[in-house]
């Protein structure tokens, strides 16, 4: 797997990765206990495969994808975060990776699956960067070629962790994760309506998707999560 760049990374550079905490600080506990709280829902998990979505943009999904890889890292042998919002990628800018090539490329064919770029002092974390633009995002994720790509890479790697569109603006996230059998986690802000939330989780229970539980994000950190959670941020 490619290393953007290009050797030991210093301490000022890991610290201008937007949103991502340090693993050794005590920001990143919050994460270390939505990773103790998935590993104990691992009798209701389908696979290896967890898709971080929202109901609405702007809830923090990507930021809670980011750091909990970075934290899974610490203890899985491999982890994939796989920038799987096509229509607003942002794990390229967080992890200062180029956007392209990445998963776009890969799915088409026109480039490997080893396009993806490890996450230099972050442990066994490789990032796949959304790609080249496109302007059918959707017909890619719905592809039977996403789908043997994803499987694939739950075949190669310990964790796969995937960052979708939010559930009322594309259907991606049911899609993506139906298709592969994954789990989702939902993420929700104080801003979140408990309107969009409830249609959201009805949108997913229709499609039958296996939802581990919900995330709240405070300000880039975990509030709250799943069904009677809690958690100090």
């Amino acid at each position: 797997m490619k290393d953007p760049s290009g050797g030991a990374e210093t301490k000022g550079r890991r610290r201008s990765r937007r949103g991502v905490v340090d693993p050794s600080h005590p920001s990143a506990e919050p994460f270390r206990s939505l990773r103790l709280a998935l590993e104990l829902r691992d009798g209701e998990r389908q696979s290896n495969i967890v898709v971080f979505t929202s109901a609405n943009p702007g809830e923090g999904k990507s930021t809670l994808a980011a750091n909990y890889a970075v934290v899974a890292a610490i203890n899985h042998p491999s982890v994939l975060l796989i920038d799987a919002d096509l229509r607003s990628p942002s794990l390229h800018d967080i992890f200062q990776a180029p956007r392209a090539p990445g998963l776009v490329d890969v799915v088409l064919g026109e480039a490997a699956p080893s396009a993806s770029h490890r996450a230099s002092g972050l442990g066994n974390l490789d990032v796949l960067t959304a790609g080249s633009r496109v302007l059918s995002g959707g017909d890619v994720m719905s592809s039977k070629r996403m789908r043997d790509f994803v499987e694939s890479a739950a075949v190669n790697y310990d964790l796969v962790i995937m960052d979708t569109p939010p559930i009322l603006s594309a259907a991606d996230a049911a899609t993506i994760a139906t298709g592969v059998h994954a789990d989702i986690v939902l993420v929700i802000d104080k801003s979140s309506r408990r309107r969009a939330v409830a249609r959201a989780l009805r949108e997913l229970e229709l499609v039958h998707a296996s939802v581990l539980g919900i995330a709240m994000n405070r300000e880039g950190s975990i509030a709250r999560y799943g069904y009677g959670y809690a958690y100090g941020a």
